[in-house]
C-alpha cells in the first residue's frame, strides 16, 4: 500500500484536473479537484467508487481516493487521465 501510496499521489499531481493532494499516512488520498461533483458521477458511471467530500466542512471540491491494487489505481487513472 506504501508504494502505490506514492505511485498513485506521484500520477494525480500530474493531472490537471486535480488542484491539491493532502499528506496523507492512511490508505486513502485527499485529492481537491476541480469539479468534485462532476468527476465523482463520471467515476461512478464507470464503476468506480470513490467518497464525494464536497460537502464535508474544509472538504469542498474534495475527493477521497481509497488506496487499491496496482490494477485499480491504473483503472481509476486511466479513467482520470480521460477527462478534459
Amino acid at each position: 500500500i506504501l508504494q502505490e501510496r506514492s505511485r498513485l499521489a506521484a500520477a494525480l499531481h500530474i493531472l490537471p484536473i486535480c488542484k491539491r493532494i493532502f499528506p496523507s499516512e492512511a490508505n486513502f488520498l485527499l485529492v481537491e479537484m476541480t469539479d468534485a461533483n462532476g468527476i465523482y458521477d463520471y467515476l461512478l458511471k464507470k464503476g468506480i467508487i470513490v467518497r464525494n467530500r464536497h460537502r464535508v466542512k474544509l472538504c469542498q471540491n474534495c475527493l477521497r481516493i481509497t488506496v487499491g491494487t496496482k490494477t485499480e489505481n491504473n483503472e481509476l487513472l486511466a479513467a482520470l487521465r480521460e477527462i478534459r
